[in-house]
């Protein structure tokens, strides 16, 4: 079983291809499973490697909690640990602000980013959703009612009137099931300190104002029915990221890699070839 030693812990990893290092960082409560989908398309190019966050699956957890700048610096150290100078971080949703942290925090480590469907601040929206999340937790646990508000705002509208997306939504939320409620509810609550949300954090500057700062090569990936994080939230990403690359997937929701996982592997594998040629 292949496990990297990181700081207080162990990072639970697999690894499909050769050549350059892809690490896929999976979103919020989601385990290395998440990029089923993606790892044969990209695996014919490069070496991929898709990972069980801190926390989830069979890595470690935490005894001194949890942040995006923990998460990122576990992926730091897979990098060492694999053996390679530079990765290309590919992250989706939560998986794209760990990437972002990784690249601001050890650019040397950093070849390129791929950002789906990522946020680096939160909006009155997306706290809010967040923040219902919690309060359905409290009060009936991670049930139906749950998975049904998961579903609606991560899959795309079209997508869940298909037979693929009702699967999708099963598969879904039995990924989600997989945490406890208290470690569910503390990611949800470690998503909040990112975004600077809590009262004690007033004032305190966002990811937002150091996107300025990346300075390796970047896509940035959004479906166009995503209503989590809107078009409008990764084109203003992209816009702050200089010479940040941006594109749309037509007909889909948060989670590409579920509705469109060929269009989204297709769009991050020609983007790679040409950072690996230059």
């Amino acid at each position: 079983m292949p496990l990297a030693a990181v700081r207080d812990g162990q990072i639970y990893y697999e690894e499909a291809g050769a050549g350059e290092a892809i690490i896929l960082l999976p979103g919020l409560g989601h385990d290395h499973h998440y990029y089923a989908k993606t790892v044969p398309l990209l695996s014919s190019f490069g070496r991929v490697v898709t990972l069980d966050p801190r926390g989830l699956g069979q890595s470690t957890e935490s005894p001194t909690g949890y942040s995006v700048e923990a998460w990122a610096q576990d992926v730091i150290e897979l990098i060492k640990h694999l053996g390679v100078t530079r990765a290309h971080l590919v992250g989706s949703s939560l998986g794209a602000c760990v990437a972002m942290q990784a690249a601001l925090d050890a650019p040397q480590a950093i070849a390129s980013l791929v950002l789906v469907a990522g946020f680096s601040e939160l909006d009155t929206a997306l706290e809010m959703n967040f923040r219902l999340r919690l309060k359905m937790m409290a009060e009936m646990g991670l049930g139906d009612a749950l998975a049904m508000h998961i579903s609606m705002w991560t899959l795309g509208r079209s997508f869940l009137d298909t037979g693929d997306g009702r699967a999708a939504m099963e598969r879904l939320f039995a990924s989600v099931k997989r945490n406890s409620v208290e470690r569910y509810r503390t990611f949800i609550n470690t998503i909040l300190r990112f975004g600077r949300c809590e009262p004690d954090q007033a004032g305190q500057p966002r990811l937002t104002a150091r996107l300025g700062e990346i300075g390796v090569p970047t896509r940035v990936i959004v479906g166009e029915q995503d209503i989590l994080t809107p078009v409008s939230v990764s084109r203003r990403m992209a816009d702050r990221i200089k010479g940040a690359e941006f594109c749309v997937v037509p007909e889909c929701g948060h989670i590409t890699f579920t509705e469109k996982p060929r269009e989204t592997a297709q769009l991050i594998e020609e983007f790679l070839r040409r950072v690996v040629k230059h």
